[in-house]
């Protein structure tokens, strides 16, 4: 029978632990860490490309398994990293960079025992905190369960980017744009002198009029997946300086990952050697500052967040948010695989890099998130009154946003959270108790003003009684994270673009609240995604836990 570790016996708390200090010791074999740190690191990234490369082959570059994929690759990466630098051998300038099918074979070995002990690092941290039971199988083998109903199956799923296959809340993937005539013919400009350098390494000329051609379409997505302030604080530089600063990373990548495919292409075989971007750090920096015109002192820490440190827990750091990959103790020299910011939301990672490494700016940030939340549903529901924040008396919390209808008599007192993402499966825990504090003070709100039901009538907040309404809802609306709450008496918690979406759709508040709370726009286990438990070994002994899959 699973249990929590609160209320195991002692001899599976035991039987847990040794199995994780055993899988903890995975990496001692591999054959990386008999290969110079650096080049280790740098063969990791060439690894990583070349699976992104073949799932693009092999299926296309806008699919939900490449998504996958790069996801995957992009956390396994650093722990193969992480274990290198540690312990392996010393850097080396001397050592060559030349893929060969040795190494390929020593980086598949160590990517595949990363990717068993990733889960290990899910799952124990869990079952340390209690959110994870755990059933020992045989003396080497745990079994973890998430506890929880039906809905909180859906909840994970939809955490996980799964949504419905059908119907309106079907999600569509955007179609990605074609090559303009110009753009082809200035990628033809760099082919053309392109200069094959090994047998598996090419050069191009700096291709400064290419990247100029391709930076307005990565200004225009940045500011189109952006959705905070740009004016808003991360230390030296604003979120405005950072789109620009991205924008430009993401011009160089589009062109060198393309460049790389033609060349291949073209040659019959894909350049390994030259897959991975290194620069000088000053390089990368006299090019991004170019690029994108901001300061050298902007610049410089931006390229420092961005900057992969080893230093930091295993598990936590993946190369959606620290693309640059350190191939010196000084950190002078830089490497970059361009898939992986090409793939990445730069606005939610380099914020999580400020709660990391200023967490004092990123408090303040987050005074922000409110205004920016009602900003977005403003845009949303114009057709009702929305009004918001309204002070209530102290200790009372303040009401984040009120939309009412009088066509159909309906109101509804809202709670915004905006919730950081995990870095780190523990953060869960956190996460969920922002949730859950914010239950708490709508809890507060409603039992204000069910005992003072004339208090937003008297401030000239509505244009009656509370208690007059047909139809009064009290939500808290979260966005990027949120958790299941069980809805009580006329108290639900819903999701940011699921209630923005509510807002959106013509006719009666009541019955688009109604709607909403269905719950049909989350994803249903056997329809849209099942749940089945993997295994996974590491250094003799295994656990299995629960793994999603879209239908």
């Amino acid at each position: 029978m699973p249990c929590l570790k609160k209320d195991a016996p002692p001899e599976l708390v035991e039987a847990v632990r040794q199995i994780e200090e055993r899988a903890d010791r995975c990496f001692e074999p591999l054959r990386l860490l008999t290969l110079p740190w650096n080049v280790a690191a740098w063969s990791m990234l060439v690894g990583g490309v070349n699976l992104v490369e073949q799932e693009i082959a092999r299926r296309g570059d806008n699919t939900p398994d490449l998504d996958a994929t790069l996801i995957n690759v992009s956390r396994l990466i650093p722990i193969a990293v992480k274990w290198a630098v540690e312990h392996g051998r010393d850097a080396s300038k001397l050592a060559s960079k030349r893929w060969t099918a040795s190494l390929a074979t020593t980086v598949d070995e160590a990517r595949a025992v990363a990717r068993e002990y990733d889960s290990f690092l899910g799952c124990l941290p869990l079952w340390h905190k209690d959110r994870y039971a755990a059933e020992l199988i045989a003396p080497t083998l745990v079994r973890f369960t998430a506890p929880g109903s039906t809905r909180n199956r859906q909840v994970s799923a939809y955490q996980k980017g799964l949504r419905p296959k059908a119907g309106i809340h079907k999600m569509e993937r955007p179609k990605k744009p074609d090559q303009t005539p110009r753009v082809q013919e200035l990628f033809a400009q760099v082919l053309r002198p392109a200069r094959k350098t090994g047998l598996l390494r090419f050069e191009y000329n700096t291709a400064w009029q290419l990247w100029n051609e391709l930076l307005p379409e990565y200004q225009a997505r940045m500011n189109g997946i952006v959705r905070r302030a740009d004016s808003l604080s991360l230390g030296n530089y604003t979120m405005s300086d950072f789109k620009r600063f991205y924008a430009a990373l993401l011009a160089v990548c589009a062109a060198h990952e393309f460049l790389c495919f033609a060349w291949g292409r073209d040659n019959g075989t894909y350049p390994c050697d030259s897959a991975v971007m290194i620069h000088s750090r000053s390089r990368w920096m006299a090019l991004l500052e170019e690029l994108s015109g901001i300061s050298p002192e902007q610049c410089d820490a931006i390229v420092g967040d961005l900057t992969l440190d080893t230093s930091r827990p295993m598990g936590s750091v993946d190369l959606h948010v620290y693309p640059f990959v350190p191939l010196d103790v000084w950190m002078t020299t830089l490497a970059l695989a361009p898939q992986f910011p090409l793939h990445s939301r730069p606005d939610e990672n380099i914020l999580r890099v400020c709660s990391i490494r200023r967490p004092d700016v990123f408090d303040v940030t987050t005074l922000e998130k409110e205004s920016e939340m009602l900003f977005a549903l403003a845009n949303r529901g114009s057709h009702y009154s929305l009004q918001g924040p309204i002070a209530l008396p102290k200790p009372t919390p303040d009401i984040d946003l009120i939309v009412t209808d009088d066509d159909s008599s309906t109101i509804v007192i809202t709670e915004l959270k905006w919730v950081r993402k995990n870095t780190r499966s523990v953060e869960l825990i956190a996460r969920d108790a922002e949730v859950l504090k914010g239950i708490r003070q709508l809890g507060r709100i409603r039992q204000f003003l069910n005992d003072k039901p004339t208090h937003l009538y008297s401030l000239g907040k509505l244009p009656k009684q509370l208690n007059e309404f047909a139809n009064i809802y009290y939500m808290l609306v979260a966005r990027d994270h949120w958790t299941w709450v069980e809805p009580a008496k006329d108290t639900a918690v819903v999701e940011f673009e699921a209630f923005a979406a509510a807002l959106d759709r013509l006719g009666s508040l009541d019955s688009a609240m109604r709607g909403l709370l269905k719950y049909d726009w989350l994803p249903m286990e056997g329809r849209d995604f099942t749940v089945r438990y993997e295994r996974a070994t590491a250094n003799g002994v295994s656990i299995e836990s629960e793994v999603f899959y879209a239908t």
